[in-house]
């Protein structure tokens, strides 16, 4: 079959570097075009399971997950009302922005406050409103009449204007002593989750900023979940296209330097190009967008897929330079290399399709997109590069001698060094156990420290401290578990106050009481002609008439929450089964994104109750993840083992190549963990299934290469350095990404390559490789 296919590649090189050429341009300017990128990760949830369908619709329906929160430098404006009416007004004037979330609400409380309050506190409040009702004498001649009316409208409008200063425009903002940072925050039309909504809407937002920022000489920051997710898409976006360029460049020099040849290089870089042209087209082809899963999988294949290229090239080059520039050094070389080379592929594709496995459909794609990638640079590589050769077999120049391989042969004899390898290898894989352990279901964020979002968050919780109600969000379907949750929420330490329907209604039993009791004191307050001024003057006078609209109609408890989930939906949740949710917002005295917080607060503290929220969704989802890439990683060693066994021909054999991987991975996880303090977290989890893919492509050549005698073994030891060198170049350029997230995975990538190339030479080859008696 080996022969076959040699002839086949030299007798059509023209046509496979035409059809390769053509299918490549297309593809790839496919790719270029239409391009869309969604780095959401709750998008990775996967769909269908009810859990996280009621999660996913309680984050689009809430406003507290869809915000975009406003930071402005303010110390030369004047008049900061009306700053803030103008920045209000111009905001929800986009079709972007369904209003301004106020930070308190007068009216609400007026209406609803009624059934908070017991009837002497309510008795005390309608005496400011009764001392002006009943002001003697009641003559309009008399000089004392209008002296105490003056005192009592006096303390009236005090009260009012104390009790009621952040109505109107004021309760949209907070404004901080020093006169520096004002603060709005704003809903957003759609769901943050909404890639192309977010990406069309924060630019135009920041157009009006732009505009008002000139007006008023102030700066607007933004953060909040909006700001957030925007930045992540940008990001995932730029470090994408930083990574791929950083790892063609890189690749191409280690290429000119390990072969000392130009044609070499040109035709693995042109291969290259046209291999990730192919694969990125059929992916953009298939999922329409790239999510920050599979951001990086174009990266991946750079650095997987190449390894194709240099193992024929390695080959190839090795052959000529032996055997001299002809034909049948380039079949033999095709023949020498097809069977592992086709191993690695099918090995690397089965443990990357094992993703695919996961309902999460990022997961799926990811998997599928990978193990495409996998297929097209393997078929890319070994046709296009020898029918390269062949047809410019007369132009390549081909070094004398070969140093680097007789370096790498000699090296890696000396014991100690093996001695060496395997205690680090040992040491490091206990602490994996304690990576394991501390597993991080925070992982670090995609958006930069230095980023706007960043800055702008820490200026307000710096100036302002604790705003809005909360992140953490519990259900209650009764109003008596309702209690039962406010109680422990305000005795637990790890939050500081909660806010429900409970604010307004705490003794369902007292409504008929508060109909009676409070309907005619109220509607004599309410038709004092002079307090209507009053009331009037503060916009107050709608709240209570609705106050007065409720009284008259509430007769049952389920009358009130009628009447509170039309004003307050916030504190309602109904979810796709039909059951009714009494929602406690708590405000967080820790920051749940960091030292895996969100593990205490959603694993131990409110590990009994129904969350919602969109950490509540983060956590459940990283958790979901760990579980279908850990269901993954034993399907794919069942698959790796059994390939290799066939392979190999000998089921000691195949163990010891699967143990070796295992232990390497291990190693890179504990090392990763102990040396370099990056925690496992679900992204870090994939270099389970990579790795036992990865791990085993250069063991598998190896033991091809002793069968072909000494010069096929120092050949196939250059090919697996240079492949894992260009392996470490494609996903060390993560660590050139802005995201911790990338960075981390880059840098724990870089590790594993690092001690997957000691264990392949010392370890194996060591152990494999011995003298012959002759």
């Amino acid at each position: 079959m080996e022969n076959f296919l040699a002839k086949f590649v030299l007798k059509n090189a023209k046509w496979l570097i035409l059809i390769f050429t053509i299918l490549g341009i297309i593809f790839g300017t496919y790719s270029f075009i239409n391009i869309r990128v969604n780095a959401e990760l709750t998008e990775l949830a996967p769909k269908g399971v009810p859990e996280f369908d009621n999660l996913i619709k309680f984050t689009k329906e809430k406003v507290v997950s869809n915000s975009l929160l406003v930071v402005v430098k303010v110390q030369k404006v004047k008049n900061i009302p009306e700053f803030a009416r103008e920045l209000k007004e111009s905001f929800e004037q986009t079709p972007y922005i369904s209003g301004a979330e106020p930070f308190d609400n007068p009216e609400t409380m007026i209406k609803y406050g009624i059934f908070a309050v017991d009837e002497s506190n309510l008795n005390n409040i309608l005496g400011y409103y009764n001392a002006v009702i009943n002001v003697e004498p009641r003559s309009v001649i008399d000089f004392r009449f209008w002296r105490n009316l003056g005192i009592s409208v006096s303390v009236v409008s005090n009260y009012v204007n104390e009790f009621f200063a952040r109505s109107g425009i004021r309760k949209y903002y907070l404004y901080s002593k020093d006169g520096e940072l004002l603060l709005m925050n704003f809903s957003m039309a759609k769901p943050v989750t909404d890639v192309d909504f977010i990406n069309e809407a924060i630019p135009k937002l920041k157009e009006i900023s732009k505009r008002l920022s000139e007006k008023w000489n102030v700066e607007l920051l933004f953060s909040g979940s909006a700001m957030n997710n925007y930045l992540g898409n940008q990001q995932v976006k730029k470090d994408f296209q930083t990574t791929t360029i950083i790892s063609l460049i890189g690749i191409s020099i280690i290429l000119l330097v390990s072969y000392g040849s130009t044609s070499a290089m040109l035709f693995l870089f042109y291969s290259m190009l046209l291999s990730m042209g192919i694969s990125l087209g059929i992916i953009i082809l298939l999922f329409k967008e790239i999510n920050i899963i599979t951001s990086f999988v174009n990266a991946m294949l750079l650095g997987l897929g190449i390894d194709y290229g240099i193992h024929i090239t390695a080959k190839i080059h090795e052959n000529l330079r032996l055997y001299g520039k002809n034909r049948e050094s380039i079949i033999e070389a095709i023949r020498e290399n097809f069977v592992p080379s086709l191993v690695s592929a099918i090995t690397t594709s089965l443990a990357l399709l094992a993703i695919a496995l996961s309902p999460s459909i990022p997961l799926k794609q990811m998997g599928i997109s990978s193990a495409i990638g996998v297929i097209v640079f393997f078929l890319v590589m070994n046709l296009l590069i020898p029918a390269f050769y062949y047809k410019f077999i007369s132009k390549i120049t081909i070094p004398k001698k070969e140093y680097f391989s007789r370096f790498v042969e000699i090296t890696r004899k000396f014991h100690p060094l093996t001695l060496a390898v395997w205690v680090v290898l040992i040491v490091a894989s206990v602490f994996a156990y304690f990576a394991v352990k501390d597993f991080s279901y925070t992982p670090p964020g995609l958006v930069s420290q230095d980023s706007e979002a960043v800055i702008a968050l820490n200026l307000a919780t710096k100036e302002f401290g604790e705003f809005g109600i909360g992140q953490v969000v519990v259900g209650a379907k009764s109003f008596e578990e309702l209690k039962a949750i406010k109680e422990y929420l305000e005795n637990s330490r790890y939050f500081s106050n909660t806010f429900s329907i409970l604010n307004f209604v705490e003794n369902p039993e007292r409504i008929s009481e508060i109909e009676t009791t409070f309907y005619k004191e109220i509607f004599n307050v309410v038709n004092e002609p002079i307090l209507v001024v009053i009331f009037q003057k503060y916009k107050l006078y709608n709240s209570l008439i609705e106050t007065l609209k409720m009284l008259r109609t509430t007769k049952t408890f389920e009358d009130v929450l009628t009447n509170i989930e039309k004003d307050i939906p916030l504190l309602f949740f109904n979810d796709l089964e039909g059951n009714k949710y009494f929602l406690i917002y708590a405000k967080e005295n820790i920051d749940l994104w960091i030292d895996n917080n969100l593990k205490l607060i959603y694993g131990e503290v409110l590990k009994n109750y129904t969350v919602f929220g969109y950490p509540a969704l983060f956590y459940k989802v990283m958790r979901y993840l760990v579980a279908s890439v850990s269901k993954a990683v034993y399907f794919v060693f069942a698959a790796i083992l059994l390939i290799l066994m066939i392979d190999q021909r000998n089921i000691f054999k195949a163990f010891k190549i699967s143990f070796l991987v295992i232990l390497s991975i291990l190693a890179t996880i504990g090392l990763g963990y102990f040396g370099y303090n990056i925690d496992l977290t679900f992204l870090n989890l994939l270099i389970v299934p990579i790795f036992l893919g990865m791990g085993v492509d250069s063991m598998v050549h190896l033991s091809h290469s002793i069968r072909y005698g000494r010069e096929s073994v120092i050949k196939t030891e250059k090919a697996v350095t240079v492949s894992i060198f260009t392996t470490i170049m494609a996903f060390g350029s993560f660590m050139m990404a802005q995201g911790k997230l990338l960075k981390e995975f880059g840098i724990l990538v870089v590790i594993g390559l690092v001690i997957s190339w000691f264990v392949s030479i010392f370890i194996y080859l060591n152990g494999e490789d011995k003298p012959k008696k002759n």
